[in-house]
């Protein structure tokens, strides 16, 4: 009776075997998925100053299905030293106005970002009229603007960033740092209104200031 006992068990023995070696065989077939490509959320990162940005990456495998969120996995870097970004894929903003290519790698595929900085949450938005706020229609004038923001020291100039308006139809304003103001559609002295509006991740910040506009016929 224990004979055959034992040998009930040394065949159960070698049918687990053999299941544990098909089970072997089998995944042989059957490789881990591989990646065809990354994504990275968001596609154009802003990232505010003195402050941070997560950024994501989703993967998509070769036979099309999701590899789902991968942000973990890849190997982030940037290619400017004032925005960084960390092993969880975290920007940091420390210079407004630069711009950097960030890249995600993953299973020797890999994808890019361009990230820039701006101003997210400044405050005490000053605009600055040279020669004056009070010219003539033929003088050349450009416009500058600044803004605080909380934990940076001095005021930041955000000029590049504003889209600009006038009260009076006779005034252009091309942008740029400084802003250039054509004031030769003006037709009578007075007083103009320069309209800014500054945007950050959606967020627009409005100001404006008044131009003494003396005409020159």
């Amino acid at each position: 009776m224990s004979s055959t006992k034992q040998k009930l068990r040394l065949a159960g023995a070698f049918a687990a075997l053999a299941a544990l070696a098909l089970a072997v065989s089998c995944q042989g077939f059957f490789p881990p998925e591989q990646l065809a490509s990354i994504t990275i959320f968001p596609a154009t990162p802003t990232v505010p100053l003195g402050s941070t940005l997560q950024l994501s990456a989703y993967g998509t495998n070769e036979d099309n299905s999701s590899a789902g969120n991968i942000t973990s996995k890849v190997l982030w870097s940037s290619s400017s030293g004032t925005i960084g970004i960390t092993t969880g894929g975290l920007l940091s903003g420390n210079d407004l106005g630069s711009t950097a290519t960030i890249t995600a790698s993953y299973q020797a595929v890999t994808a890019t970002a361009s990230a820039s900085v701006c101003v997210e949450n400044g405050t005490n938005f000053t605009m600055t009229f040279l020669p004056s706020n009070n010219v003539e229609s033929d003088e050349s004038v450009t416009i500058g603007v600044t803004a605080d923001v909380s934990g940076i020291s001095g005021a930041q100039d955000v000029t590049a960033g504003v889209t600009w308006s006038a009260s009076n139809t006779g005034v252009t304003i091309t942008a740029g740092d400084p802003a250039e103001v054509d004031l030769s559609g003006i037709t009578a002295s007075g007083v103009v209104t320069i309209f800014g509006t500054y945007t950050c991740n959606g967020v627009n910040t409005n100001f404006q200031a008044n131009l003494t506009v003396t005409f020159v016929s």
